[in-house]
Order: C-alpha cells, then sequence, then structure tokens
C-alpha cells in the first residue's frame, strides 16, 4: 500500500512538472547577434506575433546616427514596409550641456517596434 501510494504521489509531481513546463513567457529572448552592414550588435526580442523590441549595444566606434539608421533598416525587415510604429524606452537623453557633465558610458538603445 506505501508503495502504491508513494508511485502515485510521484506521477502526480510528475506530471505537474511536465504540465508546467509547457507555460513559456511571452518573451522569447534571443543571443546577440552582429550586423557588418552597419557595425553594431544588437539583441532582438519577440515580445508578440507583431511586436519586437530591439536592443542595440553601443561601441565606441559606431555614432548614434549608424544606430538609428540600423534602427531604421531593422524595423523596415521585421514588418516588411513601412507600417511600423517604433517606440524608444532608453537611449535618447535630453540634457543641458552647460550644466550637465559628460557622460563617457554609453546606455543601449532600447525600442519596441510595433508592426
Amino acid at each position: 500500500m506505501k508503495k502504491t501510494t508513494s508511485i502515485i504521489l510521484f506521477f502526480i509531481v510528475l506530471n505537474s512538472l511536465i504540465a508546467c513546463s509547457g507555460l513559456t513567457d511571452n518573451k522569447t529572448q534571443s543571443t546577440p547577434q552582429w550586423d557588418f552592414d552597419h557595425q553594431v550588435q544588437f539583441i532582438q526580442t519577440q515580445l508578440n506575433k507583431n511586436n519586437f523590441q530591439l536592443e542595440i549595444i553601443p561601441n565606441n566606434k559606431v555614432k548614434f546616427t549608424q544606430l538609428a539608421t540600423f534602427l531604421l533598416r531593422k524595423s523596415y525587415s521585421l514588418c516588411g514596409g513601412y507600417h511600423y510604429k517604433i517606440e524608444m524606452i532608453q537611449g535618447i537623453e535630453n540634457y543641458d550641456d552647460k550644466r550637465a557633465m559628460p557622460n563617457y558610458i554609453a546606455s543601449s538603445l532600447i525600442a519596441k517596434i510595433a508592426c
């Protein structure tokens, strides 16, 4: 009787683990990728079917204009046309250059793209 109870308990625990393993988060994170045309490293995350998040990792060799151009071209290729909306999350800052000290550590440019 004790052995039967432990076997049933084992199968219940096993089934619950298998059932919970199918649950996934809406975000599907990918590994960092490299774009050779613009010389930038980026992480593309698909939030759902028509929404993406791009995190463009800066380096010292690439200017902001090149990062912004990459963002526009990548948005075009993800959505298959010009019908997309870009929402900037991080990376563009407003500051008063007379009062602010320069920040030499550039943050990543993060944007959400809705097709």
